[in-house]
């Protein structure tokens, strides 16, 4: 393999970019800080937008390569390149096995590059930066901009902050960095995030013999939870058990969007023998199994509606969270609708009986397969020697939020993501990195030089 750029040497900078810690509750600041000394590398000058999140800094990483507010017609015709540094939390890391029990270690095996988010998806901003460090800038007519989004992974906040302060005007088209093995994604889902508040009735200081047990699954991409073993899920149908007399305590997963590879469960159980029970407050579980069973339903219902543009073909949800907080059971759980469901009519049964709150709605993508920027892109893919294609995708992204702006969006990237992302040992193609950075170099020379619409391509959907 050669170097994309003699500016930049992309596996250097991948293997750096992954050993930078970019948790999203943590903030971005050390990613950030990185992404601006690269890009002052190739010649440009970056701009932060701040943001603070419970504590935590957050920055959205801005560069500018193209005049911003060119004269004519256009001025409404840039390009946004958008990809987000953040990262879900790595879980236990005795599960990173490639990488030698840390997920910040990057370790490369043959063509693959291991360590947390290196598929999803703060390695192609690099890929990005590259491309634009190709580019002729003397031939471009029209505005282009790069940004690193923070906090994608806790509700695309840095993606709708870009919008809310005007950032997005003046762009008509937006390629979204998320893993797609560098095919061009033009739909997905919607996605939902809700808050069950289920108050357990107390059954009184605990006497009897009592049960702890740590529930072990397998974390997965709550786009596709059928990958993963929800350890929430297996905890539950404990509970439900006879034997059980009442709820101690229940704590598991971490996230709305990751299928939980874990959970711990204490329960009260039937008999007057003294035991670890005694003196602790013991809850009827009955509501909470109630709620469970009701979700369970309304999940199995929705999933007959099939729509084969997307796989998974229906909707897909995740209890991603459980604990227990002053008698009453708080479940963190998401949803996916396809096209043409909506997540609260779905839910609206749950809300009779339980205190469901609807913490963030996200929305989804759906740019027409013969849009002038799906062409280009299949064009930029041809070119860049790839085959092309277009797909969809199960997950939801920051397309969508731009795509309300009025940006006309696609997604691309490199790296695999069924299967690969929000779970141990994700990794990236190293050859797909640098076919990202021959894809982006030339879909900036489609869309933003002098060039006016190009031939239509026959694309394999």
């Amino acid at each position: 393999m050669t170097e994309p750029s003699p500016k930049l040497d992309l596996i250097a900078l991948a293997e750096r970019f992954v050993a930078t810690p970019s948790v999203s509750a943590d903030g971005n600041s050390a990613i950030a800080k990185l992404a601006c000394e690269l890009i002052r590398k190739i010649g440009l000058e970056p701009r932060l937008q701040t943001c603070e999140i419970d504590g935590a800094a957050h920055y959205n990483v801005i560069a500018d390569l193209a005049p911003r507010e060119p004269a004519g017609a256009e001025a409404a015709e840039g390009l946004l390149l958008l990809t987000h540094l953040d990262t879900v939390p790595p879980g236990d890391p005795a599960a990173w096995t490639a990488t030698g029990r840390d997920p910040f270690r990057p370790t490369r095996d043959g063509d693959r590059l291991y360590g947390l988010g290196s598929a999803d998806a703060k390695l192609d901003f690099l890929c990005k930066l590259a491309a634009i460090a190709e580019v002729d800038a003397t031939k471009l007519q029209r505005p282009l901009r790069l940004v690193g989004t923070f906090a994608e992974e806790i509700g695309l906040r840095g993606a709708r902050h870009l919008v809310e302060s005007g950032e997005t005007r003046g762009f008509r088209y937006a390629l979204v960095g998320e893993p797609s093995e560098l095919a061009c994604v033009r739909a997905h889902k919607s996605y939902a995030v809700y808050e069950a508040h289920i108050p357990l009735p107390e059954l009184g200081r605990g006497s009897g013999t009592a049960e702890s047990e740590d529930f072990a699954g397998a974390a997965a991409h709550s786009s596709t939870p059928a990958l993963g073993r929800n350890a929430i899920e297996a905890a539950l149908a404990r509970l439900d058990r006879d034997d059980v007399r009442g709820l101690v305590a229940i704590e598991g997963g971490t996230h709305a969007n990751v299928v939980p590879d874990h959970c711990r469960l204490a329960v009260a159980l039937r008999g007057s023998a003294a035991g670890p029970a005694s003196g602790r407050a013991v809850f009827d579980p009955a509501p909470l199994l109630d709620f469970w069973r009701a979700w369970c339903a309304r999940i199995a219902s929705a999933a007959e509606v099939r729509d084969s543009d997307f796989d998974p073909d229906h909707t897909v949800s995740n209890l991603g969270r459980i604990r227990l907080e002053d008698g009453t059971a708080i479940v963190t759980l998401d949803l996916r609708p396809i096209p043409g469901l909506r997540a609260p009519q779905l839910l609206a049964p749950l809300t009779k009986a339980t205190d469901l709150r609807l913490d963030r709605h996200n929305p989804p993508l759906s740019t027409a397969a013969d849009s002038r920027l799906v062409r280009a892109v299949c064009e930029a893919q041809v070119a860049a020697g790839l085959e092309p294609q277009i797909a969809t995708k199960a997950t939801c992204t920051e397309a969508g939020v731009l795509a309300g702006a009025g940006v006309e969006t696609v997604i691309v990237g490199p790296g695999p993501s069924v299967g690969n992302v929000h779970r141990p040992n994700e990794y990236t193609r190293i050859s797909e990195l640098f076919g990202a950075v021959r894809l982006y170099a030339h879909a900036i020379t489609e869309l933003c030089s002098g060039e006016r619409e190009s031939e239509k391509l026959a694309c394999s959907a």
